[in-house]
């Protein structure tokens, strides 16, 4: 009776570990890297900054 018990509750938490991590990981998925989040391109955004003729921070300085 015990050993199925902590086969219940080994079980239980393996179940809530593998929903947690589902949950955490609801971005769009790059297959070619195997991540959820593809690269940031840094040099894009600094060019459409520099011709905006913006600071890079103003975007959080709103």
């Amino acid at each position: 009776m015990t050993t199925a018990a902590v086969a219940l509750v080994l079980i239980a938490l393996l179940a809530y570990a593998l929903e947690r991590n589902h949950r955490r990981q609801q971005g769009p998925f790059t297959p070619f890297t195997g991540s959820r989040v593809g690269p940031v391109d840094r040099d894009a955004q600094r060019v459409a900054d520099e011709l905006a003729h913006r600071h890079p921070d103003a975007r959080t300085r709103r």
